[in-house]
């Protein structure tokens, strides 16, 4: 599936991440719970933190604050300006969280900070997506529409090459070139709940033509935990041995 990207940001494409992870243990039925506390503690303030404009107004963008489980513990991730609205908030507030009735005081467990750079790439990178909540409430009525799978993967992919436009416009990255994104599998469909809404979510494999950053989240609910995502790793010895086939053949088609 290949989608064009908009003209109408900037060419920058430098992203900073920050992974933390506290000493909460949560499953992951949690997440919004975990989200309700950290945002209680440090975060009504800014909107950063909850996407509010006002208590029935949301602001429509990627979140840059994003509560999830990690290693079975209470984490965050924080992009660019979610990273100073974090650093800002654990530095004016005491570590302490209302977990259950209880006062709960947070230390981090681990933390990594890193620098991303956006870019095409000439062959596209695997990457495994979970959780992933694709459809509004349009896209679904199409799902549910389509005469066979074939047109179901198409739409999946349509939504999913959407969704990683949107995510490089909120970084302020323009794609130089045609965004070519290709479903590979769907390793799961499950119903889950969200904000008790039951809503379809996958675990699927797919292609991109672009670098993305790791534990990223794409589509919907990505600040509940949902649509997280890491690049797929890659079998070496399958490597090795599917270059040894493609040199082998190179070998045989030009002795022809």
């Amino acid at each position: 599936m290949n989608i064009l990207e908009p003209n109408s940001v900037l060419s920058i494409g430098k992203i900073r991440l920050l992974s933390l992870s506290f000493n909460l243990p949560i499953y992951p039925r949690q997440i919004s719970q975990w989200r309700g506390a950290f945002i209680e503690m440090g975060g009504l303030d800014n909107d950063l933190f909850h996407n509010h404009k006002s208590a029935d107004q949301y602001h429509y963008r990627y979140p840059l604050i994003q509560y999830r489980m990690y290693k079975r513990r209470a984490s965050i991730l924080a992009i660019n300006e979610g990273i100073d609205a974090i650093q800002q908030a654990l530095s004016q507030n005491a570590w302490e969280v209302n977990w259950e009735g209880n006062r709960l005081l947070l230390s981090i467990e681990d933390m990594q900070m890193q620098e991303h750079h956006l870019r095409m790439l000439s062959t596209p990178k695997t990457y495994n997506l979970f959780k992933w909540l694709p459809f509004n409430n349009d896209n679904y009525r199409k799902w549910k529409d389509c005469a066979n799978l074939s047109e179901r993967i198409v739409l999946l992919e349509r939504i999913l090459a959407s969704q990683l436009i949107a995510f490089v416009a909120a970084m302020n990255y323009r794609l130089p070139e045609r965004l070519e994104v290709n479903l590979q599998n769907i390793q799961n469909m499950e119903t889950v709940t969200c904000h008790g809404t039951q809503m379809v979510a996958f675990n699927v494999s797919y292609t991109a033509n672009l670098l993305l950053p790791p534990h990223i989240a794409i589509g919907n609910s990505v600040s509940h935990g949902f649509g997280w995502q890491v690049p797929a790793r890659i079998n070496h010895r399958q490597a090795e041995n599917k270059t040894k086939k493609e040199k082998k053949q190179l070998f045989l088609d030009n002795a022809l």
